[in-house]
């Protein structure tokens, strides 16, 4: 490697998975050395899962720089994975791995600087914005994922660059959008002292709505779903059998996720307005994507009182890219 080439480490770190990738960089060229996801739960720190990444790929020369996108909030360099029980701190990984630039930044932030990477291949368009004669759209965005959990950054554009600005959206209250959500927030609210919106906007989110509708709506629960869910990942199932339509409940249980994922990304875009795009990125998405595609999303995203004709313009890009916070973190690297 020589004197102009450097050594850059990357991770995207959330609940269920922790992606590694390695590359050599000369200017804006990578050249990939190594590449690997682990399952998160298997380690008790970041560090102890890039010491085997490193291991593993026989990488021993020093690392120039590292960036790690974190689930969860980062403040002062300082940061915990939200469902997972790792502690971080840019000094401590400085440390331990012995590299001497490390920067740790929250996931939606990662994925926000990774669109740049992007091509028209890793999105799907969901609604086509309107543009006005008289004006481009505005080029700032708005990022939204749901997965392990829920969150949400904002895009600004600044000539040739840009600057994405985090945010704990996901810890927000839910908000109900008509009166079956109402029930469903007092149903939650029996038990909870505080309902928000990444119970509901999550894997664990699917199964919570599930038990909703079977329990006070009435809607009958299989016993090979039931089994099913006992076996494998229950949001798995359930997205699955909604989208084959096999069973009912699995159906309206992923109608009524997609009905609060399009009333919540509405929200997002109102909180940030005006922006001119909306990515939706995470583990779900891609995996509903269909559903996503029908018009369910959309009319529940531009049901927005005196704003609905603002939101019909809004550009909506599904991005089916999962490596897209790796990339916005090797960017930042």
């Amino acid at each position: 490697m020589n004197a102009t080439t450097k050594q850059i480490l990357a991770g995207d770190i959330g609940g269920t998975n922790t992606r590694l990738i390695c590359v050599s960089a000369s200017g804006s060229d990578w050249q990939l050395m190594a590449e690997r996801s682990y399952a998160s739960t298997d380690f008790n720190s970041l560090t102890q899962v890039v010491e085997l990444f490193l291991a593993e790929h026989k990488i021993s020369t020093p690392t120039d720089a590292a960036c790690f996108a974190i689930a969860g909030p980062v403040e002062f360099g300082v940061s915990e994975v939200t469902n997972l029980p790792w502690v971080m701190s840019e000094q401590q990984l400085k440390q331990s791995l012995n590299i001497v630039r490390v920067k740790l930044i929250n996931d939606l932030v990662a994925a926000a600087y990774g669109i740049s990477k992007l091509q028209e291949i890793d999105m799907l368009t969901l609604q086509q914005g309107v543009v006005n004669d008289e004006r481009l759209l505005n080029p700032d965005a708005v990022v939204v994922a749901a997965g392990t959990g829920f969150g949400a950054a904002h895009l600004v554009r600044l000539d040739n660059s840009c600057q994405v600005y985090s945010s704990e959206a996901g810890h927000a209250g839910f908000a109900p959008e008509n009166i079956q959500q109402n029930e469903l927030l007092a149903w939650l609210q029996k038990k909870h002292a505080h309902v928000s919106l990444e119970m509901l906007l999550s894997g664990r989110g699917l199964s919570t709505i599930y038990h909703f509708l079977h329990e006070v709506t009435g809607l009958a629960e299989t016993l090979a779903i039931n089994e099913a869910m006992q076996i494998h990942d229950p949001a798995q199932v359930i997205s699955d059998n909604a989208q084959s339509g096999n069973d009912l409940l699995c159906k309206k249980t992923l109608e009524m996720f997609i009905d609060i994922y399009g009333s919540v990304a509405g929200n997002m875009v109102l909180q940030y307005y005006p922006s001119g795009t909306l990515y939706i990125t995470g583990g779900i998405a891609p995996k509903i994507k269909d559903k996503l595609l029908e018009r369910r999303f959309i009319e529940a995203f531009i049901n927005k009182g005196m704003m609905s004709s603002n939101m019909e313009k809004i550009t909506i890009k599904l991005i089916i890219q999962d490596k897209v916070g790796l990339y916005g973190a090797l960017y930042n690297a």
